[in-house]
């Protein structure tokens, strides 16, 4: 299988995210499915099972989950995740090459999806051909492609582990999520922080810009509170924690929404979005119940100079997303597994990180399954000229073939 093709098909192929205004994942999942079954009829193959776990989401999209396992009558299964959406494109003028038109460029392959998540269905596929020449492997295993990953995985992993997760997975499978990588390949994530997404709606009163004692500017309260919360909760937690990069629990606020369009009017309503990601060393509603004190106890009326004293401004909180702190344990069956692969392949010495991007090992994890994240990339996700090396990818294949392999690393699946 030619690495540089198949990565460049995936690349052409848009599998925008239908949350962020895309299509979502349809095309690409049956580009990956006539992969894997042309693969299986190349090499004569008849134990395997191939479904589709597919699902209609609120926007009447189809949703596409692949699970292919190869069944070698093993007692464990080892599953590779990835996931077939991605996030858009974003500035076009921040691109030197076309997001969906793929580069290859010193040794690189440039496009939307060449890391995030391409090279997780490229590695995939490559160990999935090297598994059918043996014909044989330590353990079963189980490709899964699912789709939603970049809005949540309501349609996608959380979706089989909420209907399907006893079909699918054993708990002392090995899962490895290949949704991380540094470039030298040496560091396995085995714990991630938890997710905080928190959009705050201020309420005044709309009005002429030219007349602000009329009205309530509710951007003069979003960015008030916005600045103060964002210190306050960065002084209340901050205990470090050095398994995580960063290894601070972080607050940011990253958006700011409004509907007004114009700019002599004063905004009545104006939305702040924070995105938290907190240490496993504190309680998220221990966070929650601070600043539902702090909006209780937030005085707007000394940041204005101007406004309608005869209106009271009211500020409230919607939880976006939330997502607990989750761990693995350092001596599971498949950290260490995955640590001797990475020795041995890539002559590297592994090291264990948490971090605070949010990944589908989360909803395992709270599952009580212990599960890796581990790959090899330039950290380009979600940027413009997004790239990743033609030989990570390669490199990626041989480590999960390395584990898989039968006879020539020690059996610790007993």
């Amino acid at each position: 299988m030619d690495v540089v093709e198949l990565a460049k098909n995936l690349i052409k192929i848009k599998a925008v995210n239908p949350y962020f205004g895309g299509s979502g994942e349809k095309e690409k999942g049956e580009f990956v499915k006539n992969v894997i079954l042309s693969l299986v009829k190349k090499y004569n193959i008849k134990n395997y099972e191939l479904k589709e776990y597919n699902v209609i989401d609120k926007f009447g999209i189809e949703r596409v989950n692949i699970v292919f396992k190869l069944n070698f009558n093993k007692d464990k299964t080892l599953h590779i995740i990835s996931h077939l959406d991605t996030v858009p494109e974003g500035d076009l003028s921040l691109w030197e090459t076309n997001p969906y038109e793929p580069v290859v460029k010193d040794g690189k392959i440039y496009g939307r999806g060449a890391e995030d998540n391409n090279k997780a269905i490229v590695s995939s596929l490559l160990l999935l051909e090297k598994v059918l020449k043996d014909k044989k492997g330590k353990y079963n295993l189980s490709l899964i492609f699912v789709s939603d990953e970049e809005a949540g995985s309501k349609y996608g992993l959380r979706y089989l582990l909420d209907n399907f997760e006893e079909e699918i997975f054993k708990k002392d499978d090995l899962i490895i999520v290949p949704d991380f990588g540094t470039p030298e390949g040496d560091y396995i994530e085995i714990g991630e922080k938890g997710i905080l997404w928190i959009k705050f709606n201020f309420f005044g009163k709309q009005c002429h810009g030219s007349v602000p004692e009329n009205g309530v500017n509710a951007n003069i309260i979003a960015f008030d509170f916005s600045n103060k919360l964002y210190k306050s909760l960065y002084n209340k937690f901050s205990i470090k924690n050095d398994i995580f990069l960063p290894p601070y629990s972080t607050f940011e606020p990253t958006m700011v929404k409004n509907k007004v369009s114009n700019p002599n009017t004063i905004p009545g309503l104006v939305s702040v979005i924070f995105d938290c990601r907190i240490l496993p060393d504190y309680n998220v509603e221990e966070i929650l119940n601070y600043i539902d004190k702090f909006i209780h106890n937030y005085n707007y009326r000394e940041e204005l100079i101007y406004y309608d004293k005869n209106v009271d401004i009211k500020i409230k909180k919607e939880i976006l997303k939330l997502e607990k702190p989750n761990y693995t344990k350092e001596d599971s069956l498949v950290v260490k597994e995955l640590k001797k692969a990475i020795k041995e392949v890539l002559n590297v010495e592994p090291k264990l990180c948490g971090m605070g991007g949010g990944t589908v090992a989360a909803f395992l994890r709270e599952k009580g399954y212990n599960v890796a994240v581990w790959g090899i990339g330039e950290e380009t996700a979600h940027q413009p000229n997004e790239h990743i090396k033609i030989d990570s990818l390669i490199k990626m294949a041989e480590v999960f073939y390395y584990i898989i392999k039968e006879g020539d690393n020690e059996d610790n699946s007993k």
